[in-house]
């Protein structure tokens, strides 16, 4: 029996920890060559804050990577993960995930930002001391490396945050220092 997580974060955490991408090795010279394999391990870092526009009202903070809407109990948080993509990551997102962490999910979507990163956006619903939540949990990246979003808002505020998250979405760069098309 799989013990409950109580924190979402936490449990993708150690999911993503728990993925390993292999790669052949490169024989050394001199020695014979072999079929082994190297165990290549997911980094996890803090994510350039400039690889997303934020939604009107969200402001950087020193409270965790990423940004925050103190009025309307919202949050950004933002990590990039090195050496690994978003397709073996999103391998993660079972029903079995959505339970452990008591996350209802909503939709999946894939979409193309419109700096042509690719990415898949989980909605989800939950409810913690009785208040709704909704959370999108999002992966948008290439074959080396994905940037991991988790937006969390209040339900009763959806209407006005979430077409302000979906167009923060639309934004997303992997090298914010220049255009990608």
């Amino acid at each position: 029996m799989k013990k409950n997580n109580p924190t979402p974060i936490f449990a993708l955490l150690a999911l993503l920890l728990s993925f390993a991408s292999v790669a052949q090795e490169t024989p050394v010279r001199g020695e014979e060559e072999k079929d082994s394999l190297v165990v290549v391990k997911p980094v996890e870092s803090k994510a350039d804050l400039n690889l997303i526009i934020a939604p009107e009202g969200f402001e950087p903070t020193d409270k965790f990577n990423g940004y925050l809407h103190a009025q309307a109990s919202s949050g950004i948080i933002m990590t990039m993960i090195e050496n690994a993509n978003y397709f073996k990551i999103a391998e993660g997102m079972t029903d079995d995930f959505f339970r452990a962490n008591k996350l209802t999910l909503v939709n999946k979507k894939e979409f193309t930002s419109d700096n042509s990163v690719t990415g898949v956006q989980y909605k989800c619903s939950f409810i913690t001391n009785d208040t709704p939540f909704i959370r999108y949990i999002v992966f948008a990246g290439d074959l080396n490396k994905t940037l991991w979003l988790n937006i969390t808002y209040p339900s009763e505020i959806e209407t006005i945050v979430e077409p302000e998250i979906v167009k923060s979405l639309q934004t997303i760069t992997l090298k914010p220092s220049r255009d990608e098309k």
